[in-house]
């Protein structure tokens, strides 16, 4: 990876994502190959007292706070070798972000298990690393705050040039934040390019799936209008498809079909003269009819 370069990990439960970061971070030993930040080898707890490295930081599932602090000295507790100046004010940007600043004077004892939660991402964003591991650590965090929290991230990484290394199940954020996506199944990175090009260019449909709808036509799905020239088959999102007016230029016409709206647009299910299952996403109602007439944009 690179300096502020954002890469997101996605993959299904029990493909390895979370057990590959544990490895990255020292927290686990290796049976083979070697891990280096920069220069440095990480090495696992085997070699080292304290597992991790200093210039990592984990933001795991499994959050760390020190129970007999309060939540400032939580943040500040961080800061060790900063003057009281930069202490005192980044500590203020670190609980007006979290939302912490009503709970700033309480020991992390007394916190529920959601607030413990965002004082051990404060405690993890409070110095930028050079290289920083999310590990799903805002799962149970509500949109607003996350959306906050990662747009926090990546000024902070641009800033400090800070590497980011994202595990995540929510392709949106995969797609979202990353300049580089990883794709894990059974242990093993199966595809690694830009997010551009595993959404629209998958390996195989398995990985094609993780991101979200997608439609395969092959050649008996096109009508004999059409101006697509196919040798095996043609991958399109939904979004690639679009609903005419007029029945000249289509490229396909569904029949059998149901329309839904999911909050951000319409869907539309419909089937091919083959028969095949097609979804299309349109952002205006549709007026449904005995046939939809699509045209395909790649």
């Amino acid at each position: 990876m690179k300096e502020a370069e954002i890469v997101s990990i996605i993959g299904k439960s029990g493909s390895g994502k979370s057990t590959l970061v544990k490895c990255l971070y020292g927290l686990e030993d290796l049976q083979s190959g070697e891990i280096f930040l920069e220069k440095e080898q990480v090495l696992g707890p085997s070699f080292n007292l304290i597992p991790g490295h200093k210039e990592m930081r984990l933001v795991s599932q499994d959050y760390y706070v020190l129970d007999n602090h309060t939540v400032e000295e939580n943040i500040k507790d961080m800061l060790v070798g900063y003057n009281n100046e930069y202490k005192d004010t980044r500590c203020k940007k670190i609980l007006k972000l979290l939302d912490l600043n009503p709970i700033a004077k309480l020991q992390a004892r007394t916190l529920s298990s959601g607030q413990k939660q965002r004082v051990a991402i404060a405690r993890a964003l409070t110095v930028m690393p050079k290289l920083l591991l999310l590990d799903e650590p805002f799962n149970n965090l509500d949109r607003p705050l996350k959306e906050k929290l990662f747009t926090f991230i990546v000024k902070e990484v641009r800033k400090k040039k800070t590497a980011l290394l994202i595990i995540t199940h929510e392709s949106d954020e995969a797609l979202k934040y990353s300049h580089k996506i990883a794709v894990m199944d059974s242990g093993k990175i199966v595809q690694f390019d830009t997010q551009e090009k595993v959404f629209y260019k998958p390996k195989n449909l398995k990985i094609a799936s993780l991101l979200g709808d997608y439609n395969i036509i092959k050649k008996d799905d096109l009508e004999k209008t059409s101006q697509i020239k196919l040798k095996k088959q043609l991958f399109v999102r939904p979004h690639q498809l679009y609903i005419l007016q007029k029945t000249e230029t289509a490229d396909i016409v569904l029949t059998n079909t149901t329309l839904y709206f999911n909050g951000k647009c319409y869907e539309l299910y419909g089937e091919t003269r083959s028969g095949r299952g097609i979804v299309v996403y349109a952002f205006t109602e549709p007026k449904l009819s005995e046939k939809m007439y699509v045209k395909i944009k790649v």
